[in-house]
């Protein structure tokens, strides 16, 4: 087994805010047939629009890189999701993620893809099978692969939970993978899990994210808050060694100076996922 390049996270504020402004002002020099143009001209399209998707303050975009692999000569698009600003509220949830239809247009609209009605009727399919219980708590597309998708963050309160999920949703991988997967985490990570389903025109894919969070914030942690989840990682080959001593190493406060101020930049680990693809079992922070 390998272990999986890590991965980073950069969220971006609510349309309107700074960082999503600089990201309009990309958009608007990148070629007009590029994934970065579509995400400018989405974002400046929900700063200016009172119905917006995203209203102010209540919902933002998170961009995913592969930290590793990134060329500097040919960056890579980033993951682009959608999430609301508070999942304890019910409203923002709702308009977010309780209708497939609205939520397909927004990311075809963010990725510059042309609607693809195969796949939103794989989506729609997927909303009837899952119990009220389970919830979807992000969604994503991901201009840079080769395979059109769109990724649904689902979330489920137990192990038992997740496994009748994915019986019900009817994902082709192997049960006996995933529950491999669960009792590896059990008593280390928050109960249940987040499951990230890539939807195709052909259905479920094969490759299937297993996401697990600690009990406690991750701001709250400190440098072992991760360590025997880490150390299981690598007793169980999904985790090479060297990648896990910088893991541990990871979380840290930095301060950076500039112009306008002194800014402490916090960095740690927000959830581990551990992915599993026909007999490939990897995982990444």
């Amino acid at each position: 087994m390998r272990s999986r390049p890590g991965g980073g996270l950069l969220r971006g504020a609510p349309p309107g805010y700074r960082l999503a402004e600089f990201y309009a002002r990309q958009g608007e020099l990148a070629p007009s047939e590029s994934a970065e143009a579509a995400l400018g001209a989405f974002l400046a399209a929900q700063a200016s629009d009172p119905q917006a998707l995203l209203p102010e303050g209540k919902g933002g975009i998170i961009l995913e890189y592969d930290l590793v692999g990134i060329s500097s000569e040919q960056p890579a698009s980033p993951g682009i999701f959608i999430v609301p600003g508070d999942m304890q509220d019910e409203s923002c949830k709702e308009k977010l993620f309780g209708e497939p239809e609205r939520l397909a247009d927004a990311l075809w609209a963010v990725a510059g893809w042309t609607p693809d009605a195969i796949i939103l009727g794989q989506m729609q399919r997927i909303y009837r099978l899952m119990p009220p219980i389970a919830s979807v708590s992000q969604a994503g597309i991901l201009p840079g692969r080769m395979r059109r998708a769109v990724r649904l963050i689902i979330q489920t309160h137990s192990t038992e939970d997740a496994a009748a999920l994915l019986a019900r949703i009817q994902w082709p991988g192997s049960p006996a993978e995933a529950a491999d997967v669960f009792g590896s985490m059990a008593g280390l990570t928050k109960p249940g899990t987040a499951l990230s389903v890539d939807v195709t025109a052909q259905g479920v894919s094969p490759r299937l994210g297993l996401e697990f969070y600690r009990p406690v914030e991750w701001h709250d942690l400190d440098r072992t808050g991760w360590g025997r989840l880490i150390d299981q990682l690598t007793d169980r080959g999904w985790c090479l060694s060297e990648k896990a001593r910088g893991l541990k190493a990871w979380p840290q406060v930095e301060q950076i100076f500039d112009q306008t101020g002194v800014y402490r930049v916090r960095q740690s680990i927000n959830h581990v996922k551990v992915v599993v693809d026909r007999g490939t079992t990897t995982a990444k922070a």
